[in-house]
C-alpha cells in the first residue's frame, strides 16, 4: 500500500507537492476549502460583467525551470508564449519611450548594453555596479534594502525610477524602500542576469485556470491522486512528535505524511484550533508576517490601445498594463489588465476613485479620452488584499523551512525559505522540496 501524503491547500504549491508526490510513489490527497484549485493562479467567471476573468496578472521567467517542468508535466506549456529574448516598453510621465530588449552578448551586458544605447545609464555606471557586487557578501545584502543596495553599488536615479523601481514592485510587490536586496539580486540573478537565452518573459495565451488548475486536476486524479473540494481544516491531532489525525468539517483523516501549503495566516487560523505546543516557535515567526496587496483593474473598451504589450509605466500609480490573454469575439470589446502592485495606497480607495485615476491615467499616458473618442464599455477591479507578504530584509528570517518539530508534518508555500521572492516559482520549487524533504526522513 502507498504512503499517503496529505495536503493541506489546493494552490499552485499544493498542486506542485501532489504532481511530485505521485512522481515519488506516494498517494496524494489535497484537501481544499475553496470550491477549485489554483489559490491566486486561477481564472473565475466575473457574473456581473459576463467575462472570464484571471485573479491577478502573472508572468513566467525563461529560467523559472521548476514552473515549465511542472507545464510540461501537465501538458499545458504550449499555452504560454516565451520570448527569445527579454523585451518591453519603459513609459515615464513625459511620455518619453524607451523600448527595452536583450542582445546576445556575454551576462550582464546582454542586459545593460541596451541601456547604455538608450543612454539610460553610462558604462562607468555598470562597472561600477559589477565590480561592487563582486565584493558585497550574502550576510551583508541579506540586512539590505532594495535601495541601499543599489545606491552603494553606484546606481543613479534615473535607472532606478526606470528598471529597478518597476522590478522590485512586479517582482517583490514590495517597494524599493523596503524591499529585500537580497530576493531581488536571487530572482534578477536567475531571471535576467543569466544568460540572454533565460533572460526573457513568458505571457499566457489562455485563461490561468485553462493554463494551471484544469490540466493538473485531470493529472493528479487520473494518476490516483484525490482531490477533496470544500473541504476546511478544523483541527490538527497530533501524539508525541506526530501529526496523527487531520479533522474536516466532512471527514477525519489520518495520514502518514502532511504538508501544509496554506498562507501563514490560513496556517495561523487552522494553529489556533489545535494545540500544538511543538510550533510554537514557528506560529510566533509567522505571526510577525506583514503582507501587501495587488489591484487589477480590468478594463475593456470600444476600440483597441495603439500599442505593443506589456507596458510598464515608471510614472504612475498603475505599475503595468496587459492586453487580456484571450481577445473578446465582440468588436468593441477590448480587454487591458492594469495592475498597481504594492497597493496600500490604494487598497481601501472606492471603486468610482479607482477606475478615476485610470481613467486619468490612460489619457495622460496615452492620449485615450473615455468621453470622446473611445469608451469604457465595462470594467472589474479585483483586489488581492494579501497577495504576498512583505518581503524585507527583515522578514527574510522569518521564513521556514520545510521540516517541522514534528516528524510528519511539513511546510510549502511561496513565503517559505526557498531562497527566492514570493513568485509562482518560489511556490511551486516550494512544493518539489517538502517532498524532497519527506524522501530523506521516510
Amino acid at each position: 500500500m502507498k504512503d499517503e501524503i496529505l495536503i493541506i491547500g489546493g494552490g499552485v504549491t499544493g498542486i506542485s507537492a501532489a504532481i511530485h508526490a505521485l512522481e515519488f510513489g506516494f498517494k496524494p490527497t489535497i484537501l481544499e476549502k475553496n470550491k477549485y484549485l489554483g489559490g491566486r493562479v486561477r481564472s473565475f467567471w466575473a457574473k456581473d460583467i459576463q467575462q472570464e476573468l484571471d485573479n491577478g496578472q502573472h508572468l513566467l521567467s525563461t529560467a523559472y525551470k521548476e514552473t515549465i517542468y511542472l507545464l510540461k508535466k501537465i501538458n499545458s506549456l504550449d499555452k504560454m508564449a516565451f520570448q527569445q529574448k527579454f523585451e518591453t516598453i519603459f513609459l515615464n510621465s513625459y511620455h518619453e519611450r524607451f523600448k527595452f530588449h536583450a542582445i546576445s552578448l556575454p551576462t550582464p551586458f546582454h542586459f545593460f548594453i541596451p541601456l547604455i544605447r538608450g543612454k539610460k545609464i553610462r558604462m562607468r555606471e555598470i562597472l561600477k555596479f559589477i565590480w561592487k557586487n563582486l565584493w558585497i557578501s550574502e550576510n551583508s545584502l541579506k540586512k539590505m534594502t532594495i535601495s541601499e543596495w543599489l545606491n552603494n553599488s553606484g546606481q543613479k536615479s534615473t535607472i532606478q525610477d526606470l528598471l529597478w523601481k518597476p522590478m522590485s514592485l512586479s517582482i517583490l510587490n514590495t517597494k524599493m524602500e523596503e524591499g529585500s536586496a537580497f530576493l531581488l539580486k536571487q530572482a534578477v540573478s536567475q531571471s535576467f542576469f543569466h544568460s540572454s537565452e533565460k533572460a526573457a518573459l513568458g505571457f499566457p495565451k489562455d485563461w490561468l485556470s485553462n493554463i494551471f488548475v484544469k490540466p493538473a486536476e485531470s493529472y493528479i486524479r487520473d494518476a490516483g491522486g484525490e482531490i477533496e473540494l470544500l473541504h476546511t481544516i478544523k483541527k490538527i491531532g497530533a501524539k508525541g512528535k506526530k501529526i496523527i489525525s487531520v479533522l474536516t468539517q466532512k471527514k477525519e483523516y489520518h495520514p502518514h505524511w502532511v504538508i501544509s501549503t496554506v498562507p501563514p495566516f490560513a496556517l495561523l487560523e487552522i494553529l489556533s484550533q489545535s494545540s500544538l505546543p511543538l510550533l510554537y516557535d514557528i506560529k510566533e515567526k509567522i505571526s510577525h508576517f506583514k503582507y501587501n496587496p495587488i489591484i487589477t483593474i480590468n478594463i475593456y473598451l470600444n476600440q483597441p490601445i495603439q500599442d505593443e504589450f506589456p507596458i510598464s509605466l515608471t510614472s504612475s500609480p498603475l505599475h503595468w498594463i496587459f492586453a487580456h490573454p484571450v481577445p473578446q469575439t465582440a468588436p468593441d470589446n477590448h480587454g487591458y489588465a492594469l495592475v498597481i502592485s504594492a497597493a496600500d495606497e490604494w487598497i481601501e480607495k472606492s471603486r468610482e476613485e479607482i477606475i478615476d485615476m485610470a481613467i486619468s491615467e490612460l489619457k495622460r499616458h496615452f492620449g485615450i479620452n473615455l468621453m470622446k473618442n473611445s469608451k469604457l464599455v465595462k470594467f472589474k477591479i479585483i483586489k488581492e488584499k494579501r497577495a504576498t507578504i512583505l518581503q524585507t530584509p527583515e522578514s527574510l528570517n522569518l521564513r521556514p523551512n520545510p521540516r517541522t518539530p514534528f516528524e510528519n508534518f511539513y511546510l510549502a508555500g511561496d513565503w517559505t525559505n526557498t531562497g527566492l521572492p514570493a513568485t509562482i516559482e518560489s511556490a511551486i520549487l516550494s512544493g518539489k522540496k517538502a517532498l524532497e524533504a519527506i524522501i530523506q526522513d521516510r
